[in-house]
């Protein structure tokens, strides 16, 4: 499963404490012990990624361990143009999530932004051939954790290696991580 994880779900996937992580743990488990992959990328999101700065350090070890990957800044970039271009609606502020899942053909996303989903559910902005993705908010849509949910973009990384599912010493080591947020 890749997953695109909205900045307003990020306490609530990774804060072990925070009053919603029961309905998104089945997504960090899927991450930590399963096939799990978290997809990111463009200027947007890695600016909003500093302004969350605590969550950054998650994402560098979850990148090193191969469990966080990124799609290429200048790819994502242009379809965030495009998508701003054909939507033009001053309340949808996340064209990146769109231009995201656009390029990785990403098929899950975690948000609670109720302004953002109609536009992110819009079948009209994505290509021929990539699906709408599906909205993960709640512990009833584990079921969308799923090896049918992995696209080819998440099956190996940028130097062709494949994604597995991570030793105990990797989880152990992205544990800690998760233990400081």
């Amino acid at each position: 499963m890749c997953v695109v994880i909205d900045t307003n779900t990020f306490s609530s996937v990774f804060n072990r404490n925070s009053s919603d992580h029961h309905n998104y743990k089945p997504v960090l488990d899927w991450i930590l012990k399963g096939k799990g992959v978290i997809v990111y990328g463009g200027k947007k999101y890695k600016d909003e990624l500093k302004e969350a700065s605590k969550y950054l350090e998650i994402f560098i070890e979850f990148k090193s361990k191969r469990k966080a990957l990124e799609v290429p800044a200048e790819d994502v970039d242009k379809h965030e143009n495009y998508v701003n271009k054909f939507v033009k609606n001053p309340s949808f502020n996340d064209a990146h999530l769109v231009a995201i899942i656009r390029v990785s053909r990403c098929k899950i996303i975690c948000t609670e932004d109720d302004k953002a989903i109609p536009f992110i559910k819009e079948n009209n902005l994505y290509p021929k051939g990539c699906e709408v993705p599906k909205i993960y908010a709640y512990k009833f849509h584990e079921d969308m954790l799923c090896d049918s949910n992995i696209v080819n973009f998440c099956k190996k990384d940028k130097h062709g290696n494949k994604i597995e599912k991570l030793n105990k010493k990797d989880r152990a080591a992205l544990d800690r991580v998760l233990g400081k947020s």
